[in-house]
């Protein structure tokens, strides 16, 4: 099998956010290139073709042979008459540059194309094809006002930056993943500009004392998802955040919270205060809180303990009462009933909120929470179904903001 075939079974298997997309990976001297083949596969496995550049250095501490293995496409270190940085790095849908070294970013920023690296770099800002760059380096040239300065002026000409991690001394790698939803971002159409976008995510914690709660099994992946979606596409998003084990979207402010009521009276004041043209429930808040939480721990040695749960306020309920204007998309969440069943409740408590839009969502064990992927059954005011999924859960977003936009009109930037 040639790696071309091999590279074929694996391409879209997480999903197909960059279907169709040509991703330019332009390796430097880093010692944490080591980790961009794993990158590489995995813009690969959300569908995109990749092919590598690389500066001499760079082929020094990763094969290039290694690279073609990953992305199964040819390796470019030294340039022929052919003028590949031309012909490949002004026709790809983006150039990602990683590791970026101190160096690097500095010849970039000053015009100087002498590895094919900063060559591709050159010709893709002259072209407009989106620049990510993804730095590594020490802390302290990370942190030099020369690099500094360098880095703002190519934010300036609209070159996108991955941050670093910074411990041990360190600008570290951020971490794939990061890197790769990075990318998703810079390829995001950008037809919500303008809109303000409010999600709620996670679960809650309800304490019955100081160190015991009831939950849900909610990962706050989806929220996540939407938030950073909505994000990457121009929207201002707010995002309302249970308490989660997950990072914060870049570019999205964050509420947390940690119990329902707390969520319930964030999301309250928010809408009351401030417009928001959509607002999308995704957080799994337990229903119930505690009545008479006990204050400090409550004895192991007890035979028996009774508590006693009171029904919560809910956002989906009460949020167009205190924003009527409001595109409300909200989530039914059940267990264990037939396809008919679920869409009947959905429908009710859709009425009840007067949701524009309802996602009806059978979850349980290994579905629905915690997983990557999802299914969901849309429905309108009229009753109109649609099934969307199972897909990765940041295109089911992608699909449900697209089926918004076409409700209520894209907003095309420039």
């Amino acid at each position: 099998m040639s790696f071309r075939e091999d590279i074929e079974l694996i391409r879209g298997s997480r999903s197909n956010l960059l279907r169709g997309k040509r991703i330019v990976l332009a390796l430097t001297g880093g010692v944490s290139i080591y980790r961009v083949p794993d990158i590489a596969r995995e813009l690969i496995r959300h569908g995109a073709d990749v092919i590598t550049f690389m500066s001499r250095k760079a082929s020094k501490l990763l094969g290039p042979r290694v690279m073609e293995w990953a992305t199964g496409n040819p390796v470019y270190v030294e340039l022929s008459g052919y003028a590949e940085h031309v012909n490949i790095c002004t026709t790809a849908n983006a150039v990602v540059i990683v590791p970026a070294t101190a160096n690097t970013i500095s010849k970039i920023a000053n015009g100087i194309g002498d590895t094919s690296v900063t060559l591709c770099a050159m010709t893709a800002l002259g072209s407009g094809v989106p620049l990510l760059l993804v730095p590594a380096m020490n802390e302290s040239m990370w942190r030099n006002p020369i690099i500094r300065a360098n880095i703002e002026k190519l934010r300036g000409l609209g070159v996108r930056f991955v941050e670093p991690i910074i411990e041990e001394g360190k600008a570290k790698l951020a971490p794939n993943q990061e890197v790769v939803e990075s990318v998703i971002d810079l390829l995001s159409p950008r037809d919500m500009d303008g809109l303000s976008v409010l999600i709620t995510s996670g679960p809650t914690h309800e304490y019955i004392d100081a160190t015991k709660y009831i939950t849900t099994p909610s990962s706050g992946l989806t929220g996540y998802y939407f938030a950073r979606e909505a994000s990457a596409r121009g929207a201002r998003v707010t995002l309302i955040e249970g308490p989660v084990g997950i990072s914060d979207p870049p570019g999205v402010e964050v509420y947390k919270v940690e119990s329902v009521l707390e969520m319930y009276d964030t999301a309250i004041k928010l809408v009351s205060k401030r417009h928001y043209d959509l607002a999308i429930l995704t957080a799994a808040p337990l229903d119930f809180y505690v009545r008479d939480r006990v204050s400090g721990k409550i004895s192991s040695d007890l035979d028996r303990v009774v508590i006693e749960l009171i029904q919560a306020p809910k956002i989906a309920r009460d949020l167009k009462k205190f924003s009527p204007n409001t595109f409300l998309i909200a989530y039914k969440a059940e267990v264990g009933i037939i396809e008919e069943e679920l869409i009947a409740r959905t429908l009710r408590r859709a009425s009840e909120g007067d949701w524009d839009l309802a996602l009806a969502h059978l979850v349980g064990k290994g579905r629905g929470f915690g997983t990557e992927r999802d299914e969901v059954i849309v429905l309108d005011k009229n009753g109109v179904t649609r099934r969307i999924g199972p897909l990765h859960k940041r295109e089911l977003a992608r699909e449900i903001l697209g089926l918004y936009l076409s409700m209520n009109g894209p907003r095309v930037k420039g």
